[in-house]
């Protein structure tokens, strides 16, 4: 079965292969003929030449309309980008394919086919590969080539943790004992490659709760996220049933039902919730990457932040603020770019704001607008993260907390997707007609008298241009 659909893509190349046919000694390897072998269409395409491999680039680039940069000065690595596929050469081990073979990672990626015999006549028969690697292929397990080669290049351990969830393998027992040895090492690979190899795991159309359980058994989630790792075994008060970390897995678990399938009063913003998912907010990460990464630190400030008061209860006073500082500077160590961090940091600030609004019914519209400023864009995923915090929230407490918070999400969303006056109201004066009026310069009280027309305006209590003059005059006055 394995060689059969190899076969198929190897016959049938795509057009980006069928143009580099004539650069003498370029091989395919690793991850474009895996998935082959498993069917599954892929942007990425690996490819190794000897050294040096400047002029190899420079064919690619003549012949693709690209042009290549280098990737990783360490192994002398470029990376092509193009519309449909993304193209990284590696130099090939100076000893040959074989030994090239021998330093792969894990054992589904060692393989290799030159890429001149790509076309009809091809046979996956002239695959060189590690004798495990169609086998494990066929069983789609993951095992390490050998420890030496995830040593000697520590990002591999959590590339491992990315095939795992993207390609839904079983995990070898020695290569996961592998993976706990060297875990202590992960932080010696280019933070760089760390973010990426997270947002292609996160942004993994797949259940990712698993893998997130080995990488903390294996002690490399704690790696990338220290402050996490105190979630596990703290203990919360009569809203919860579960410790710190046990909730925050359970959350993750239900975002990923909500997904599947959402509650009846939500169904009718199915196509619009499924495209916010979708919503580039870097050109590396999707917000749904992003809201994962977030409901799993969403509660990082809580450790921190737990008081026992004299009456016994437990408390987390502001731990969403708490949570925000140190989870920022866990995303900087990873340099995460700005646009992901205010994402993700703004929704773990604000992750509590619906359950608070849910005690009313309805919401006031000085309470929606607040909810759209402070969340922007991140309205429809925001929804989705405070409903699958509820739902794994499931103390004596909360007992009434599913049915108030699920009627506030259609409430809010509602107002977002009809664009509703409490949600976009009419800026009746801007900052400069604010300051004619009152004939002060600029500053942060131009900004905060404009706010709050416009939730004046939100509220219906302004209407027109009067109105809004008569009220910036008495605020003004107020202050």
């Amino acid at each position: 079965m394995v060689n059969d659909k190899l076969n198929a893509v190897l016959r049938n190349p795509p057009e980006v292969l069928k143009r580099l046919a004539g650069v003498d000694g370029l091989y395919l390897v690793g991850g474009y003929l895996r998935d082959a072998c498993w069917g599954l269409p892929t942007r990425d395409i690996d490819l190794t030449a000897a050294a040096p491999l400047e002029p190899v680039v420079a064919e690619l680039d003549r012949r693709l309309g690209g042009a290549a940069f280098e990737l990783n000065n360490r192994f002398n690595s470029y990376r092509l980008v193009l519309d449909d596929y993304e193209l990284d050469l590696s130099p090939l081990h100076p000893d040959g394919l074989a030994a090239d073979l021998a330093r792969r990672d894990y054992t589904i990626n060692a393989l290799v086919y030159p890429v001149a015999a790509l076309g009809p006549r091809a046979e996956a028969s002239s695959l060189l590969a590690d004798h495990r690697t169609l086998a494990d292929l066929d069983a789609r397990i993951l095992r390490m080539v050998s420890v030496e080669n995830l040593a000697d290049d520590p990002v591999r351990l959590l590339r491992g943790l990315r095939l795992l969830a993207t390609r839904g393998l079983q995990l070898d027992p020695a290569t996961e004992q592998a993976l706990a040895e060297l875990s202590g090492h992960l932080l010696e690979s280019a933070p760089e490659r760390l973010h990426e190899e997270l947002l292609r795991w996160f942004g993994a159309d797949a259940d990712i709760v698993p893998v997130i359980e080995t990488a903390a058994e294996t002690g490399l989630l704690w790696q990338l996220f220290p402050k996490l790792q105190a979630t596990a075994g703290c203990k919360q008060n009569d809203f919860h049933h579960l410790d710190v970390w046990q909730h925050t897995l359970l959350a993750l678990r239900e975002l990923a039902q909500l997904r599947r399938e959402l509650p009846p009063e939500l169904a009718a913003w199915r196509a619009e919730l499924a495209a916010a998912w979708d919503m580039p907010v870097s050109g590396a990460a999707t917000a749904g990457a992003l809201i994962r990464l977030a409901l799993l630190l969403h509660d990082i400030g809580k450790p921190p932040a737990r008081e026992v008061q004299p009456d016994g209860h437990v408390s987390f006073y502001a731990h969403q603020s708490i949570g925000a500082e140190l989870a920022g500077e866990q995303l900087a160590r990873l340099k995460f770019a700005g646009a992901e961090t205010e994402f993700m940091l703004t929704q773990i600030r604000q992750h509590l704001r619906l359950g608070f609004y849910s005690d009313h019914d309805p919401i006031p519209p000085r309470l929606v607008y607040r909810y759209m400023r402070h969340l922007g864009a991140g309205v429809p995923l925001a929804v989705l993260h405070a409903l699958a915090d509820c739902a794994a929230t499931q103390g004596e407490a909360n007992a009434d907390g599913w049915e108030r918070h699920v009627r506030a999400a259609a409430e809010l969303l509602q107002n977002y997707y009809d664009q509703s006056t409490a949600a976009a109201p009419p800026a009746l004066l801007d900052g400069h007609a604010i300051m004619r009026l009152l004939e002060i310069k600029p500053g942060p009280l131009v900004g905060e008298l404009k706010n709050d027309l416009l939730e004046a305006t939100a509220a219906g209590e302004v209407a027109d241009v009067a109105t809004a003059e008569e009220y910036i005059r008495a605020r003004y006055a107020e202050l």
